[in-house]
């Protein structure tokens, strides 16, 4: 009866630490879930729509509808992907604390402040940010471009002759 007692007693100990830690890893989890759906999804969520309705601008109603229903369930699915994946791996690389942390400075109202003049598509901040990755853009094209031959497709390469 004594062994019986010590085993279940060494089984209830060595089982403690696992639940707790299964625990705090559901915990972690759930914290960063709330982060990723604060930070990344939220940026996401608003580029999509915008990109979205820029898409079906100029299509017949009945076909935007179409696209936006299709392309928004395809979101859906890659939003709870990101959601899941992306939490799992934060909740693996931070601790609990550091989570919490991380989420006292997203509900700071100075940074809430500082991201929704970023995410405003009509501030300056974005007319100065896109016009600098518009001219990046460009230059890369240029360069690109620059580096071929014109009218002449694969320069470099030598001409196949037929086979025989």
């Amino acid at each position: 009866m004594m062994r019986l007692l010590a085993t279940v007693g060494l089984a209830l100990a060595l089982g403690m630490p696992l639940a707790a830690r299964a625990d705090e890893m559901a915990d972690k989890v759930a914290v960063a879930k709330a982060l990723v759906d604060k930070t990344i999804l939220k940026t996401l969520d608003t580029g999509f729509a915008g990109a979205l309705e820029k898409t079906v601008a100029q299509m017949p109603e009945e076909k935007a509808e179409k696209v936006r229903k299709d392309a928004r369930a395809e979101f859906d699915t890659q939003r709870q992907t990101l959601l899941d994946g992306i939490s799992k791996q934060y909740a693996e690389k931070f601790s609990l604390t550091e989570l919490k942390h991380l989420q006292g400075i997203y509900e700071d109202p100075i940074y809430q402040k500082y991201q929704a003049m970023n995410a405003d598509p009509k501030s300056e901040i974005n007319v100065i940010s896109q016009a600098a990755v518009t001219k990046l853009l460009n230059m890369l094209t240029l360069a690109a471009a620059g580096d071929q031959k014109p009218g002449v497709p694969n320069y470099d390469k030598p001409m196949q002759m037929p086979a025989k």
